[in-house]
């Protein structure tokens, strides 16, 4: 049998040691020409070119002109030769320039757009030189940024309202569907109106209405409809609702309320609420409620309110 004594172990510890920590630093110089995308959405990464003492890297820019002035370079007095024209940079350092040592080169665009800069570092490797470096510019306008930031915040005004409301209404819903949804209002409270004959149901809807019957409060209208269940009829839940009234006009209304599934239970409502006033709520409207994929669908019209 064979036996390692402690010095050869020792030795071949330090060995591998040596090997595993003399490994090469992977050099991020290319040949030929060397192709760099700048995105529109800043990344945080900064490119690192090679450039050599007495030897020359021209930078060409892509779809961007420089703007006048907008150019720097970090330690300016190590280069020969800066040189800039409107899409173009081209660069020579001098002999004083050590191994190791970087610098910081950044640009600014003429036109306004995203990315509106750049910056590249520019480092000695070991004689290596990048002498063409191709810069493409992914941009973005101004104004598709304006645009984004306008539609943001309209989705947070309204993340921020529904979230008010929903934390006031907690689990059950609040309103005149929170009275009807707990019983409190009845044909002895808030008289209704009863549009059973007077609604026009459309052909295309799936399921029949039974009953129809609306509410108002000072501010508040409610639609509330019965509907006719099948033995074979699939289940189905309303997610969401408009009421369009005269001239196209659209109250802002709430998310549906329906106590159980359609198909699945004994109560077949659905309650739809909006906010609008004696004036804004005149008129005809037609009701429209569809289920999350909007594949099946429920219109009424001639709606009114008391």
């Amino acid at each position: 049998m064979l036996t390692s004594s402690p010095t050869a172990l020792l030795a071949l510890a330090l060995l591998v040691g040596a090997t595993a920590t003399a490994l090469p630093r992977v050099s991020p110089c290319e040949t030929g020409t060397r192709r760099i995308e700048l995105k529109a959405e800043p990344t945080g990464e900064v490119p690192e070119l090679c450039i050599g003492p007495g030897l020359s890297t021209t930078l060409i820019f892509y779809g961007a002109e420089l703007l006048p002035g907008g150019v720097t370079v970090d330690a300016r007095e190590r280069f020969t030769m800066v040189e800039v024209g409107t899409t173009m940079i081209r660069l020579v350092p001098s002999e004083r320039m050590m191994p190791g040592e970087r610098f910081r080169l950044t640009v600014r665009f003429k036109d306004g757009a995203a990315p509106a800069s750049a910056a590249f570092w520019l480092g000695r490797d070991a004689g290596k030189v990048e002498p063409f470096v191709e810069v493409y510019r992914e941009k973005r306008t101004v104004e598709s940024y304006q645009q984004e930031v306008q539609e943001k915040d309209t989705r947070l005004h309204q993340c921020q309202e529904d979230n008010e409301r929903l934390l006031a209404e907690k689990e059950s819903p609040g309103g005149l569907t929170g009275l009807l949804a707990t019983g409190l209002m009845d044909d002895e409270g808030i008289p209704p109106k009863d549009l059973t004959r007077s609604i026009g149901k459309h052909p295309g809807n799936f399921v029949n209405v039974h009953k129809a019957y609306s509410y108002r409060s000072a501010r508040r209208v409610v639609v509330a409809l019965v509907l006719e269940s099948t033995e074979h009829i699939q289940p189905w839940r309303a997610v969401r609702a408009e009421l369009v009234g005269p001239g196209h006009r659209t109250l802002r209304v709430y998310p549906p309320w329906q106590p159980a599934l359609l198909g699945a239970g004994e109560d077949n409502r659905v309650v739809v609420e909006a906010e609008a006033t004696e004036t804004e709520s005149r008129g005809s409207f037609t009701l429209k409620v569809w289920n999350e994929d909007g594949t099946r669908s429920l219109i009424v019209s001639g709606v009114t309110f008391p």
